[in-house]
């Protein structure tokens, strides 16, 4: 088939939408002459997935219990018989190597073998006709083919996440389904955020204080106390926020502390039920600040910033197989052989920062992502402006002209050049469900009207970049933009 071009591409530039709204894009194709397809099918998923590999020791499958016994009985008596020879004939060689081997001969059926664990979710499937599908066959015309696309989000998603154990990914897959040959697919995924309002979280609103203190020394001998306190203004932050973080040193020990070192980490537990339930779990550094010493009777303060990166946040409700959370460990390191003195406290991470603490203000120069999927998508329009997307995503100012030849990706709109074939008999290529009317608020994002001063947020790769979202359900034929990193708000809090 003369398959030039098989893209999906989202409206929204950052492919990036909150639970229990829409997803609209296109499905854009380009055939150098006309082309028989049975359809073209549309499929929607959001699942969780869990693995990981273990090497065991066991004993071998074709030995039983019976024959280990038996053989481990054969090496007992053999090395008796040979220490028993040994002594009458008055040597020793020849029983240490009899024993030697008949102590082989039972280790023999123990071996390594390598476990798979595993677990997964499924959180939401839709799958439909774009174009044909009814009976019989459909005619592609020749040229460049544009077919329009959407469906809904359930609410209560949990947010995208790609780690090393495990992910929560959302994918939609556009397959040609042609007759004896083989399907042709394009891929595409796009990110979902469970909205985390850190206002109406209790712990991300109050202020932070733990004090911590240690002697040095023994029963018989003890030190000055080494006290240490940490502040911080709030519990909740939001990517792109700065974390002003106070430390006190009050040093009463002859011991001298050679370093301070602030860690923000990421704390995962990933859970899995086959071939049983077990759990793994991960820290994960984010940032680190490395303050300075203190010496034996003295004091030392420091008032240091670290910024939230672009990450998910905490929790990952609704998902029971991947556990989120983020901590602020602080730690003094003494000299020589003596323990440290550490504190650690959570950190909410949310997609709302707080009104009542440090309010973002709207970002300049802010640009759109460049590439969509593998195709470049810019928005048409005023410099420094974007249209509202779809669903009342929160957008940044600072998109920058199309590039010549780019694909538009205005909601709606029809890429120049593109056409929207009229869909067979009683198919149509748009397939929008209607919305739950059981939906939860909370899986929208927040109104306007809660917080009409909050600027809108930019949307940022992950911080811990793309990761292949090829799976065992795709083909050599696959195309599209594997390499995925899911996008989460980063406010901006800079003097205006």
């Amino acid at each position: 088939m003369g398959l030039k071009k098989f893209q999906i591409v989202f409206d929204n530039p950052w492919s990036t939408y909150y639970s229990g709204q829409p997803v609209t894009g296109r499905v854009l194709l380009t055939v150098d002459s006309p082309k028989k397809i049975r359809a073209l099918v549309m499929h929607f998923k959001g699942e969780a997935a869990v693995q990981w590999s273990e090497t065991e020791t066991r004993a071998k499958p074709s030995t039983t219990t019976a024959a280990r016994t038996a053989a481990a009985a054969t090496a007992t008596s053999t090395a008796s018989n040979a220490n028993a020879n040994a002594a009458n004939e008055g040597g020793t060689g020849g029983a240490a190597s009899a024993a030697t081997s008949a102590v082989a001969a039972a280790a023999s059926s123990i071996q390594n073998v390598t476990v798979n664990y595993s677990s997964q979710e499924q959180y939401f499937e839709n799958k439909f006709n774009l174009l044909g599908g009814s009976s019989g066959e459909v005619e592609l015309p020749a040229g460049d083919l544009c077919y329009p696309f959407a469906t809904h989000l359930p609410p209560n998603l949990p947010s995208s996440f790609e780690g090393e154990h495990g992910h929560i990914r959302y994918t939609v897959k556009a397959t040609l389904d042609r007759p004896w040959k083989f399907d042709q697919e394009a891929k595409a995924a796009f990110t979902v955020i469970s909205p985390l309002d850190l206002n109406t979280h209790q712990t991300a609103k109050e202020p932070v204080k733990k004090e911590v203190s240690k002697h040095f020394g023994f029963c018989c001998w003890k030190s000055g106390p080494l006290t240490m306190t940490l502040s911080l203004p709030v519990g909740g932050y939001v990517p792109g926020q700065d974390i002003p973080i106070t430390v006190d040193i009050e040093n009463g020990s002859d011991v001298p502390i050679r370093e301070v070192k602030c860690t923000l980490r990421k704390l995962l537990t990933f859970t899995v039920t086959n071939p049983n339930k077990s759990t793994k779990k991960d820290k994960i550094t984010i940032g680190e600040l490395v303050l300075g010493s203190v010496e034996p009777h003295a004091t030392n303060n420091w008032t240091e910033i670290l910024k939230v990166p672009p990450l998910p946040p905490s929790n990952l409700n609704n998902c029971s197989i991947i556990d989120l959370d983020y901590d602020l460990n602080v730690k003094a390191k003494a000299t020589k052989w003596h323990t440290n003195l550490q504190t650690t406290t959570p950190i909410i991470l949310g997609t709302v920062p707080l009104a009542s603490y440090q309010p973002p203000v709207a970002p300049v120069g802010e640009k759109s992502p460049g590439e969509v999927n593998g195709g470049t998508a810019n928005v048409p329009g005023a410099p420094g402006t974007f249209p509202a997307v779809p669903g009342g995503v929160p957008v940044a100012p600072g998109a920058v002209p199309p590039a010549p030849g780019a694909v538009p990706v205005m909601p709606g709109a029809i890429p120049t050049g593109y056409n929207v074939p009229p869909a067979a008999p009683g198919n149509t290529p748009w397939n929008m469900p209607p919305a739950d009317p059981n939906a939860q608020p909370q899986g929208q994002p927040p109104a306007p009207s809660l917080y009409p001063d909050l600027a809108p947020a930019a949307f940022s790769e992950s911080m811990f970049g793309p990761k292949n979202i090829r799976d065992a359900g795709d083909n050599q034929f696959t195309q599209g933009d594997l390499e995925y990193a899911p996008r989460y708000p980063v406010f901006n809090f800079e003097d205006k």
